[in-house]
C-alpha cells in the first residue's frame, strides 16, 4: 500500500494480533478435543456407536461454531469492533455475477476431482474406484437416517459457508492481510482453506473467489451467499449421482476428457474474474473501510 492515508490505523492494526493463527489452530484443536468428548458421552446416553456417522457431524458443526465465539470474544476483549468484519448484511447482491462464479466454480471442482482420479487411476486403479467411492455419503452406518440427512444438509448448507468464511475470509484474510499484505494474506488463507479440503486446487480457487468478494463488496454476506449455493449444487449433484453406490463403469480416458472440458469452461469465467478483482497495491482490508 502507498500513502499514509491508506494505512489502517495502528492501534486496530496491533489489537488484531490478539487473532494469531497459531491461537485460533489451538483454540479450534482443544475445543474440537471437548467437544469430541462430549459428543461421545452422549452417544452413550442414546444408545449409539460411537462411530456413527451423524456424530460427526454434530461435532465438525459444534466445532466450528464455537470457535467462532471464540474468536468474536478473543476480539471484543482486544476492543476490536467485530461487527465489521462482517460489513453490512444488507449489501446488495449482483445476482448474476454470483451464479455464473458459483457454477464456474462447481465445475472447476468437478473437472479438477476427475481429473485427480484419472491420474491415480494409472498407476492404481483400485485406490481409484477406492476414492470415487468414497466421493459418496453412505447413510447405512447410522442408526437414524433422517437426523443424518438432517444435519448433514444443516452443517453442510449452513453452518459451513458462514463459519468457514467468518473464520478463513473474516480473521485470517484480516490477519495475514496485514502481516504480509492483502495478496499474500489472500492467497495464504485460500491455500489453507484448500487443504482442509479433499478436493485442495479446487476449493484454493474457491477460497481465492470468496476473499475476492469479500474484499469487492467490503461485507461477509456475498461469500456466504456464494458459498451456500456451492454447496447445494453439490449436495443436490452428488445424490443425482447415488450417493454410496458402485460406479457402473472403471475410470478411464473420459475423466480425462470430461475434467479437461469443465476445466476449460470453469477457466473461461472464472480467470478473468479474479484478474479483474485482483487486490491492487492501494487495496484496504474490509475492517478498516467499514469504520
Amino acid at each position: 500500500m502507498s500513502g499514509s492515508l491508506l494505512l489502517p490505523p495502528p492501534q486496530d492494526s496491533t489489537r488484531f494480533e490478539v487473532l494469531k493463527a497459531r491461537h485460533l489452530l489451538l483454540a479450534f484443536l482443544l475445543i474440537n478435543l471437548m467437544v469430541g468428548l462430549g459428543v461421545v458421552l452422549l452417544a452413550r446416553v442414546l444408545s449409539l456407536q460411537a462411530d456413527d456417522p451423524l456424530l460427526a457431524y454434530v461435532v465438525y458443526s459444534l466445532t466450528f461454531i464455537f470457535t467462532c465465539g471464540w474468536s468474536w470474544q478473543r476480539g471484543r476483549q482486544a476492543n476490536l469492533r467485530m461487527g465489521q468484519l462482517w460489513g453490512n448484511w444488507r449489501a446488495p447482491v449482483p445476482w448474476g455475477s454470483l451464479l455464473r462464479v458459483v457454477l464456474a466454480l462447481v465445475m472447476l471442482s468437478m473437472g479438477t476431482t476427475l481429473l485427480m482420479l484419472y491420474l491415480v487411476s494409472l498407476p492404481s486403479p483400485e485406490l481409484a474406484e477406492s476414492m470415487l467411492h468414497s466421493l459418496g455419503e453412505d447413510a447405512s452406518g447410522t442408526a437414524w437416517p433422517p437426523v443424518y440427512q438432517g444435519l448433514r444438509w444443516l452443517s453442510i448448507v449452513a453452518v459451513a459457508p458462514v463459519t468457514e468464511e467468518w473464520l478463513f475470509r473474516g480473521i485470517l484474510l484480516h490477519r495475514w492481510g496485514l502481516k504480509w499484505g492483502i495478496p499474500k494474506g489472500l492467497l495464504a488463507s485460500s491455500v489453507l482453506f484448500g487443504l482442509l479440503h479433499p478436493n485442495p486446487i479446487g476449493l484454493t480457487v474457491f477460497g481465492l473467489v470468496m476473499g475476492l468478494f469479500y474484499l469487492q463488496t467490503r461485507s461477509l454476506t456475498l461469500p456466504i451467499l456464494a458459498h451456500v449455493l456451492n454447496n447445494i449444487l453439490a449436495l443436490t449433484l452428488g445424490s443425482l449421482g447415488g450417493e454410496g453406490a458402485e460406479p457402473s463403469n472403471p475410470i478411464g480416458i473420459f475423466y480425462l476428457y470430461y475434467g479437461l472440458f469443465c476445466l476449460i469452461l470453469a477457466g473461461l469465467i472464472l480467470v478473468p474474474f479474479i484478474r479483474f478483482h485482483w487486490p491492487g497495491r492501494g487495496a484496504q482490508l474490509p475492517y478498516f473501510l467499514n469504520g
